[in-house]
């Protein structure tokens, strides 16, 4: 199959504005077919020649295009026993960004553990190395949760390495990432809609928790089940539960439609229910 280069993909985009429904599909596939052999040539020409004048048609055919690929790849993903974390929010990260690859998220989180490493090889405790993870997360790289978001954007795992700032739930999961590289058992739980990073001691049973909406703060079990009953709420042992991926990547899908429902976008809103269909299945 020839592969296009640079030009033979600004002609396809040409066609594909001026096309009308009869030459249309055929445009759009052979689009589809351009993106899976050569992605970065395509965001290349996109960036270099379309930039400020590229038409909604085209950038609908681009978006849909990925967000149907996008789908084959989380059902892919979730037909997986235990799928690592990374590769589902690379997945979502590509509804944002297409041509996001597992390099964008793993290099950086590469880097930030290769920063970690002495102080954490040196940690006296558990507590110390969450103490350690929030000094490095909140003063040194300056990362910050929003408590609230009406952005999907800000549930993007790679753009939130890259900016730094994003939802809670982006926050939780760049503990769990930087600690799974140490061979920490970290997960995440849901205690009853909070979202707390669980760091667990294997050798001794002991557990603590952090928040990561509260710049790291440390609690202990004991305060876990305080604040459910401050909510007056029964306790249930499922609190303590860690989440596994696929529970978690469902969070961030059914994060992003409660955005896009307040701005009513159909469009995108479609895909993101059929991917939660997929996740749920």
């Amino acid at each position: 199959m020839t592969i296009l280069g640079y030009d033979g993909i600004k002609a396809l985009i040409k066609l594909l504005e001026t096309e009308g429904d009869a030459y249309g599909p055929v445009l759009k596939d052979a689009l589809a077919v351009a993106i899976k052999q050569n992605p970065d040539q395509v965001e290349r020409v996109m960036q270099e020649e379309f930039h400020s004048s590229a038409p909604r048609t085209v950038v609908h055919a681009l978006e849909e295009i990925c967000w149907e690929d996008l789908a084959k790849a989380l059902a892919r993903y979730c037909n997986k026993i235990n799928p690592d974390l990374e590769e589902g929010l690379t997945l979502l990260a590509k509804f944002t960004s297409p041509t996001t690859a597992r390099g964008n998220i793993s290099a950086p989180l590469d880097r930030m553990a290769q920063d970690l490493r002495p102080a954490l090889l040196n940690a006296a405790n558990y507590g110390e190395i969450a103490a350690i993870l929030g000094h490095y997360i909140f003063n040194v790289s300056q990362f910050s949760a929003l408590s609230a978001s009406a952005d999907v954007k800000d549930m993007s795992f790679s753009r939130f390495l890259a900016k730094k700032r994003g939802s809670g739930l982006c926050m939780a999961c760049l503990y769990a990432a930087l600690g799974q590289r140490f061979g920490l058992d970290v997960n995440l739980i849901d205690l009853a809609g909070r979202i707390l990073v669980n760091l667990q001691n294997p050798a001794t049973g002991e557990a603590l928790f952090i928040d990561p909406l509260d710049n790291g703060k440390v609690l202990s079990e004991r305060d876990c089940r305080q604040y459910i009953e401050l909510r007056q709420l029964s306790w249930q042992d499922s609190f303590l539960t860690p989440l596994s991926s696929h529970l978690i990547i469902r969070r961030f899908i059914a994060n992003m439609i409660y955005a896009l429902n307040k701005l009513r976008d159909e469009r995108r809103l479609k895909y993101l229910r059929g991917y939660l269909d997929i996740i749920k299945g």
